[in-house]
């Protein structure tokens, strides 16, 4: 008869499973995919889990699928390229003694991985206008600009977009960051030139000091001034 334990831990990604994982060092949960050649893989959990939970009641896999974890489907390493152990506990509970339950990822490197797996979102028709619009306030005005309420599946694709055209037309650096839905761009060498030219200098959601608050998550002040364009007022559509 079928077993009634549990399998392995997963999370589907656009229909492909992912085991959650651990390694041996280091507390985040990791994914690993589905090996790339059948039977060349590792197991879930080696048997020598189920083995010692036989004498062990803390180290029970009673709640498991003893066929589904030991089954060489796994690549051997995360998406991140470590080596894993094994897979971080589930519905059955913990796999190893004083183990974690898990039913997520942690690990900031196969998040990011994930996005991988899935499709490009469609770019908006408005987004190529407000990257122009962009790159002509930092290149012909003041050397930095904010975009307010940029979508979220929008703001990746925006900061390229706008970076790619302010170096081409200046060949010069350009750094972009996101906070609370507004993208923020700045080109140093030109927002320098223009306050030589008599230009306010940048707000101070542009400042070295505003952009680490920016990136802890400290929301810096909105601006309403020239150089502030709004995402939302170009739909034309």
């Amino acid at each position: 008869m079928p077993s009634a334990g549990h399998g392995p831990n997963v999370i589907e990604v656009t229909g492909r499973p992912m085991l959650l994982t651990a390694t041996s060092s280091g507390v985040a949960v990791h994914l690993a995919t589905v090996a790339d050649e059948p039977g060349s893989g590792r197991e879930a959990v080696h048997d020598v889990h189920f083995d010692d939970a036989n004498g062990d009641e803390d180290r029970t896999m009673s709640g498991y699928d003893r066929t589904a974890l030991t089954a060489p489907l796994w690549s051997r390493t995360t998406l991140c390229g470590r080596e894993w152990a094994v897979m971080v506990g589930g519905d059955g509970g913990p796999v190893v003694r004083n183990g974690d339950v898990a039913f997520a990822p942690t690990c900031r490197r196969c998040l990011a991985l994930i996005d991988r797996h899935f499709p490009a979102p469609k770019p908006d028709s408005r987004l190529a206008l407000v990257a122009g619009l962009a790159a002509d306030v930092v290149v012909d005005q003041r050397g930095f600009a904010e975009i307010h309420g940029v979508p979220g599946d929008q703001q990746a694709e925006l900061r390229r977009t706008v970076r790619r055209l302010i170096r081409q037309r200046t060949n010069q650096s350009v750094r972009t960051f996101v906070a609370g839905g507004n993208v923020y761009v700045e080109c140093p060498e030109i927002h320098a030139e223009k306050v030589g030219q008599g230009a306010p200098r940048a707000p101070a959601a542009l400042d070295a000091v505003a952009l680490d608050a920016a990136f802890a998550g400290e929301l810096p002040p909105r601006a309403e001034r020239d150089w502030v364009i709004s995402w939302q007022t170009w739909d034309l559509g």
